[in-house]
């Protein structure tokens, strides 16, 4: 798989999952802020997993876009298009 192919699949998969977590975790926010007056073990349950499962998709997502930043400078070494320093011997350097 070419550079750009996983630049592209790993920056959307990682947007999608960052969204998710913070969907999943305001619907957890929505579930404990109704909760009932007496301590129930199920509803705390509810939130919990829900909330846990945001924070999971929040940090893959992070990973992946991570990721895509990667691949993105890899494409961009591989065409040349990336930014070059000078040494003073005369040789490139890449930034």
């Amino acid at each position: 798989m070419t550079y750009e192919k996983k630049w592209w699949r790993h920056s959307v998969i990682g947007v999608t999952l960052v969204g998710l977590g913070i969907n999943f975790i305001g619907e957890a926010i929505i579930i404990k802020g109704n909760s009932p007056a007496e301590f129930e073990l199920a509803h705390a349950a509810l939130w919990f997993w829900i909330g846990l499962f945001g924070l999971v998709s929040i940090n893959a997502g992070i990973s992946y876009v991570a990721d895509a930043v990667k691949q993105r400078i890899y494409m961009e070494m591989e065409s040349g298009e990336a930014p070059v320093i000078k040494k003073p011997d005369g040789s490139a350097q890449a930034d």
